[in-house]
């Protein structure tokens, strides 16, 4: 039992991922360059190779606004649906696409206002008649909603202000990396000129202890020769 239970945690993969070979990826693209040369209008039905091939090509967007997935319905437009068609009632005039940013302050403070005078209704109301606790438990969940839809219009403004911060981030981060470069940079350039004088100045008492022991090699020379004339 505990064995079945370990292997349906994750589904098997589909039958046709056996079809993504390379010989049948070869046959794929084959196939396209011949379709790209064929003429056909966009009214023409989509062509789809016959055979196991025709798993190698995408499927086409479904028709209409909407598509439903792992049970929820989602639309192809990336954007907040409103509280109109999630079924809620809005309780704040604009849209949002029109509500500017001073207006949502406004609604949220109206908002709260409401929010903390339901919320003390519901406990007048717990103590004279508790059976008609509901009705306030409905109002206060609509506030919260109402407050909450507000809230993730900001969404969009958010994801954008995260970025800014990631961008400065790295930007710090590299500015630091150039400045340990430039540190390390400088001390080699450093050390190195400091080799490069120890080398000159080693060159230069090489060549005066030469100069010098040719001095005295000529001088050695003259008296032998002075010697010998004698």
């Amino acid at each position: 039992m505990s064995e079945d239970l370990i292997s349906s945690l994750y589904p098997p993969p589909p039958p046709y991922f056996k079809f993504f070979t390379q010989e049948n990826l070869n046959k794929v693209n084959s196939w396209k360059k011949e379709q790209d040369q064929e003429e056909s209008s966009p009214e023409d039905p989509r062509k789809v190779p016959e055979g196991e091939l025709q798993f190698l090509i995408p499927p086409e967007q479904p028709s209409g606004t909407h598509y439903r997935g792992y049970g929820n319905l989602w639309s192809f437009e990336d954007k907040l649906p409103s509280l109109k068609e999630a079924g809620w009632t809005q309780l704040y005039k604009e849209e949002d696409e029109l509500i500017t940013s001073q207006t949502k302050i406004k609604e949220l403070h109206k908002l709260m206002d409401s929010l903390l005078l339901n919320f003390l209704e519901l406990i007048g109301s717990m103590s004279v008649d508790p059976s008609k606790f509901h009705y306030k438990i409905e109002d206060l969940k609509l506030l919260l909603i109402n407050i909450n839809h507000i809230l993730n219009t900001y969404r969009p403004h958010q994801t954008r202000e995260s970025l800014i911060m990631l961008l400065k981030k790295q930007i710090d981060k590299k500015n630091n990396e150039i400045n340990e470069i430039d540190k390390v940079s400088t001390s080699i350039t450093e050390k190195i000129q400091k080799l490069t004088n120890n080398v000159k100045g080693t060159n230069e008492d090489v060549d005066e202890s030469n100069e010098s022991s040719s001095a005295e090699l000529k001088k050695k020379l003259l008296d032998k020769l002075l010697y010998q004339s004698t």
